[in-house]
């Protein structure tokens, strides 16, 4: 849930200021708060990675080695969602990928009623579940390209020409 909030904040204030610079688009905010939320996910993957070696069975060898390299992952998608297009719809597509791919920890902490160092027990794990779908829609959706402002006609053009 923490993730959410993040984003969430950092959504609303990327919007903020985007408003003020007369740039607002949702589309926009919602890319620039999951790059934060994702940049400060790695970030504390690293710095405190006992909770996410948790969300691993023991059975997984060099478990904290790869909390470290899922933080790195986890930084530079996150910076890779402010790149320009094509490169932030790729960044987008990665992100759902890499959350589908971590989804199965999350599932493991709930089905085996995993005590995780800073995260409540009972019905959260299971309450997580779910905003992982969230999350997955929202790195697609935020890193499509913006409509365009511009009108395209449908029909053919027509092409006038006159001789003199």
């Amino acid at each position: 849930m923490l993730f959410l909030v993040i984003l969430l904040i950092g959504t609303a204030v990327a919007s903020a200021v985007l408003a003020l610079l007369g740039r607002h688009s949702i589309r926009h905010a919602a890319r620039l708060g999951m790059a934060f939320a994702m940049v400060v996910a790695g970030i504390t993957h690293l710095a405190d990675p006992t909770p996410f070696v948790q969300h691993l069975p023991l059975w997984v060898p060099l478990r904290e080695e790869l909390v470290f390299a899922t933080g790195l992952v986890e930084i530079g998608l996150g910076v890779a969602l402010l790149l320009q297009q094509p490169w932030r719809r790729s960044a987008g597509v990665v992100l759902a990928g890499y959350l589908v791919a971590v989804f199965p920890s999350n599932v493991y902490v709930a089905v085996a009623g995993i005590d995780v160092d800073g995260q409540p027990g009972g019905a959260y794990p299971w309450l997580r579940l779910p905003l992982q779908l969230l999350f997955i829609a929202w790195a697609l959706w935020s890193t499509r390209p913006e409509p365009s402002t511009h009108h395209v006609s449908a029909g053919p053009a027509l092409e006038v020409t006159t001789r003199s």
